[in-house]
């Protein structure tokens, strides 16, 4: 900020505003960009600044016009937000007016309040909160405007002094520029759920690298993987490491392939079974280049950082999760052949399952022989490997888990 500005905004007589105060203000508004639960405490020290009676951030939509922020500086009565929102908004001439401006003119009470107070919006809404005068601005546009009113009472002298639009233009550059960096901040933490949320419907571990090999994100399946050490660790400097010296270089040679565009290269990736400390089944990691506008798209909420190549660890001693619905999805099973599919991958005997529903065994066979009909299989084996080949996609109000069959 240049400080010279800040002194031309010392009015004389009716109120001062000195450099620090107004540093103070700039910084209320950009840390209400980054936590925008400040907007309250920082549109306060706007009323203090002005001394006016009130203020409010607002935003216009196609279909609608609400309030984000509002605060009165008077009175106990906080309906002023919930009214305007729930039914006066849509009335405010003065909204529709700022609308329609260009961005960053600012407009006074005397222009837009004063030639209308025969209205049901000034009558019932305005001179009862005591809104009689103010300043207004238009701060953004495109589908979503957002705008910023300060509000004055009515008094014997216009409240659009010159001291008043000196200090308001000052701020409005900041305040646009606030406006700007919250919506970002909105996309990227949108960015960053959705991208949780995608790696966690995954059942095998995902593990996301920059250009340096460095993990910039990962599921959950993969964290457990990591943390046991068994077979696959984190390593050193935030990378991915295996347990076994040549598995480590196979490891690393796949993810330098995946990473490499020097010279023009096309990435490329590859496949490598990682044996386990423990002697279970050795893991199947597959490592995947991210092409450069997937990555791009990628690095929503993963930083600056540019996401390079995906690792894919799969598991074939795990557990996996299998519902009803996902089966009558699948397969357009019933909810009873639904269940008598569940009960046989969780390798319980026909005569138990026929037990269990108080139905007699050929019942239970007419039923499973729906089941292959409807998927393609014709033994109980077969029908089974199909149901665990499926299961990274049925992870959802888990009813069972899997076991092997003898």
């Amino acid at each position: 900020m240049d400080t010279r500005d800040a002194a031309h905004l010392t009015p004389q007589g009716w109120s001062m505003i000195t450099v620090d105060e107004f540093s103070r203000l700039v910084a209320a508004i950009y840390a209400s960009a980054v936590d925008p639960e400040h907007w309250n405490s920082t549109l306060a020290d706007f009323v203090r600044a002005f001394d006016g009676v009130g203020c409010g951030l607002l935003t216009s939509g196609p279909t609608n016009r609400k309030s984000d922020v509002m605060v009165k500086q008077i009175g106990k009565d906080p309906s002023a937000l919930s009214t305007y929102n729930a039914y006066y908004g849509r009335l405010d001439y003065v909204a529709e007016a700022v609308e329609k401006s260009p961005i960053g003119h600012i407009h006074t009470g005397t222009e837009l309040i004063l030639p209308n107070t025969n209205t049901e919006f000034y009558a019932d809404w305005c001179r009862p909160n005591r809104f009689g005068d103010g300043l207004f601005v238009r701060l953004t546009g495109g589908n979503s405007s957002a705008w910023l009113g300060i509000a004055a009472s009515r008094d014997s002298e216009p409240f659009g002094t010159p001291d008043r639009l000196r200090l308001i233009r000052r701020l409005v550059p900041h305040l646009q520029q606030a406006i700007h960096t919250e919506a970002k901040l909105v996309h990227l933490k949108q960015g960053e759920c959705a991208l949780s949320t995608a790696l966690e419907q995954v059942e095998r571990g995902i593990v996301i690298i920059g250009l340096d090999g460095r993990i910039m994100r990962l599921n959950s399946r993969a964290e457990t993987i990591l943390a046991s050490g068994d077979g696959l660790h984190l390593g050193q400097h935030g990378s991915i490491g295996a347990s076994f010296a040549r598995t480590d270089r196979k490891l690393r040679d796949l993810m330098y392939l995946a990473t490499d565009s020097h010279d023009n290269r096309v990435p490329r990736g590859g496949t490598l079974s990682c044996p386990r400390l423990s002697g279970r089944c050795d893991y199947a990691v597959h490592v995947v280049p991210l092409a450069a506008d997937i990555a791009g798209i990628g690095t929503v909420g993963l930083g600056e950082a540019r996401a390079a190549a995906l690792i894919v660890i799969d598991d074939p001693d795990r557990e996996t999760d299998l519902d009803t619905t996902a089966l009558r999805e699948l397969y357009a099973l019933t909810g009873t052949e639904s269940e008598v599919a569940l009960r046989l991958a969780q390798g319980d005997r026909m005569e138990l399952i026929a037990e269990n529903f108080s139905v007699s065994i050929t019942t239970v066979r007419t039923h499973l022989q729906h089941i292959f009909d409807k998927t393609g299989t014709h033994r109980q084996a077969e029908l089974v490997h199909l149901l665990l080949s499926a299961g990274p996609t049925l992870h959802e109000n888990v009813q069972g888990r899997f076991r092997r069959l003898p």
